[in-house]
């Protein structure tokens, strides 16, 4: 990480910390910036910024709107769906664990896909593995495998869509093969 990426992100952090905080005191700004310090030092931080154009992360503002969008349905309709299940005495629970290779290698888009997963009422990424990652999901109401592939699936495709390079994009398209 360059430098000024750094000390932005070591700003951001302690600026945070102070947000969260809600007072402007010499120990709160001082200990946010410990964090901040502790943060950048143990946490493995993905290569967005790597120095050829091809792999560099491009923001789409539209597909990143499109994406905030859809997630919000997905939670909405989890939520919905986890608290018919609650109050109805009929169980429809099936519980089942599917793999969901992805077909980009796009660290950040992974991580992004994985979260969104984990935070989505009914299922949770159980473990990520190579490059590109399968997934490991665990699904409360698994009744078609490949639709829960689908699905997983087009929250990458709208990541990448959102904020991937040249080169994910090729992949997502099929024109690169993974590394």
């Amino acid at each position: 990480m360059s430098g000024w990426r750094l000390s932005g992100t070591l700003v951001w952090l302690a600026a945070l910390w102070l947000l969260l905080w809600g007072d402007l005191s010499f120990a709160n700004a001082l200990s946010g910036i410990a964090v901040a310090f502790a943060v950048l030092a143990f946490a493995r931080l993905p290569s967005v910024g790597r120095a050829d154009a091809e792999h560099r992360a491009r923001i789409n503002p539209l597909s990143m709107a499109y994406l905030l969008g859809f997630v919000l349905y997905k939670l909405v309709e989890a939520n919905l769906i986890l608290a018919w299940e609650i109050i109805t005495p009929k169980d429809r629970i099936n519980v089942g664990v599917v793999a969901v290779p992805l077909r980009t290698d796009s660290e950040v888009a992974m991580m992004v896909v994985a979260n969104i997963i984990t935070v989505t009422p009914g299922t949770v990424t159980i473990e990520s593995v190579g490059s590109p990652a399968v997934l490991y999901v665990n699904v409360l109401h698994l009744h078609e495998i490949e639709q829960v592939r689908a699905d997983l699936l087009h929250i990458e495709e709208l990541c990448v869509r959102a904020f991937g390079s040249r080169h994910d994009r090729a992949q997502l398209a099929g024109e690169v093969v993974a590394r």
